[in-house]
């Protein structure tokens, strides 16, 4: 049966590029090749996907508490931008508007955010990118060998390539629909 890549996957792929023994379980590891390669391959995670992709970013609305006026913070969040020209950043568990200095909201406010996305739940073209992109940088650090860096910068342009693709597909991209060009297609 073909499944999807698990973090257990990703981090024996990172293991296996330098040399290491595969693993059977992640959870309470004490092997530092393991605890470094979750560390790496979350990092790598929450780089591209700070980038916003369909699967993570998206419009909401936060509503403040009836009570205190304040928003919690969500700490899935990787970005904010608001929608009403106001700063919004995170101070300590709220939201916190640098605009007009204050934890106090009247109104809902409405953001667009890019939200974390644990491994597991990334799309597949996405885990194969950060598996490939982690890979690479894991074994830069701890091995650095020259051939087998080499094969990894081929696998990180296939799974590129994949990401570019996936991007492309959920887009509702025309051409016709670019300002220039439906400018041109215009007759007087």
């Amino acid at each position: 049966m073909l499944t999807t890549q698990t973090e257990l996957d990703a981090i024996n792929q990172m293991l296996s590029a330098i040399g290491s023994d595969p693993v059977t379980i992640l959870e309470d590891s004490t092997d530092i090749d393991v605890i470094n390669a979750r560390r790496l391959l979350k990092e790598v995670s929450r780089h591209v996907q700070r980038q916003g992709w369909d699967f993570n970013k998206t419009t909401r609305t936060y509503t403040p508490d009836v009570n205190t006026h304040r928003i919690a913070w969500d700490d899935t969040i990787i970005t904010l931008k608001s929608k009403d020209n106001n700063v919004y950043v995170k101070r300590g568990n709220y939201l916190f508007n640098m605009t007009e200095d204050t934890y106090s909201f009247k109104e809902p406010v409405e953001v667009e955010v890019i939200y974390g996305v644990e491994f597991d739940d990334l799309p597949d073209c996405f885990k194969e990118y950060v598996t490939a992109k982690a890979a690479i940088d894991f074994q830069a650090r701890y091995f650095s060998d020259a051939s087998v860096s080499q094969d990894l910068q081929y696998a990180l342009q296939i799974a590129h390539q994949d990401i570019v693709q996936y991007d492309m597909d959920m887009q509702d991209a025309n051409i016709l629909n670019l300002a220039g060009v439906s400018e041109v297609l215009q007759r007087t």
